[in-house]
């Protein structure tokens, strides 16, 4: 099945959301009152979608969700529009190499691009793409957010971008699981090798077969890291507004 497609928040951040306390947000989450998971290193996490339309009452603590929230849909799906995938769909190399954009595959040489089956115009005449090329660009930060992030405290209130955030590699390829991202900004504070390999090893990772990767560091020598694998370069520590600029002018390129 496709991946679920869902930034998340601390309980702290979602018990702000709801004006209630941590507390309150841990002790739904343990009771299942309200659907939460927990990262490889234990701690829980609230998917954003799950507190939409979401009600906290104090006085007996129960939530209601009043209406499901929009998720992002493949082309493969909003083609099925609700029934099976269509034969040629599970042919196509966006289907196979699970997509979230295909559109970034049309220029594929030919036998690997996409198969253009439904594509009988540009694509700017495309329904599918007309709705989801405006979604805000999903992006992982992966390294320290306190030295990392000019203002950490920006986390809590993103505007033009989703993202989550990883302390480690292992958690970054966690991550990308349930949150394929369209941008990953890694820290080189993690070491020259250390963060080429896991460059190289994003670029050839099958799930994301449009790997964008930011160096976010305080020297611009790209070839002692991995150039050939990076897409762009930020100086550390950087504001979210900096980084929408960064990413605004790879998407440019």
């Amino acid at each position: 099945p496709a991946p679920e497609m869902m930034t998340s928040t601390p309980p702290s951040q979602a018990a702000r959301i709801l004006s209630v306390s941590p507390d309150a947000v841990l002790k739904w989450a343990r009771a299942g009152k309200i659907e939460a998971y927990r990262t490889p290193g234990g701690h829980f996490r609230i998917p954003k979608t799950a507190l939409s339309g979401v009600d906290a009452r104090a006085g007996d603590g129960l939530i209601r969700v009043e209406e499901p929230p929009a998720t992002h849909q493949y082309c493969w799906e909003y083609l099925a529009k609700g029934g099976e995938v269509k034969p040629e769909c599970l042919e196509c190399i966006t289907y196979r190499s699970r997509s979230r954009r295909c559109y970034e595959l049309r220029d594929l040489p030919e036998g690997l691009g996409c198969l253009r089956v439904y594509c009988k115009s540009n694509c700017s005449e495309c329904d599918y793409y007309r709705m989801v090329q405006g979604e805000s660009p999903h992006v992982i930060l992966l390294g320290n957010m306190s030295t990392m992030l000019r203002i950490p405290s920006e986390l809590e209130h993103v505007e033009g971008l989703q993202i989550e955030t990883a302390a480690s590699e292992y958690e970054c390829a966690m991550l990308i699981e349930r949150f394929r991202p369209d941008y990953v900004v890694v820290d080189c504070n993690l070491g020259k090798k250390r963060t080429g390999n896991f460059c190289t090893s994003l670029f050839n990772d099958p799930r994301i077969p449009v790997p964008r990767v930011i160096l976010a560091s305080r020297t611009t020598r790209l070839k002692d890291y991995c150039d050939k694998e990076v897409f762009g370069w930020i100086t550390r520590p950087f504001t979210l507004d900096q980084l929408l600029l960064c990413i605004s002018n790879v998407r440019a390129a």
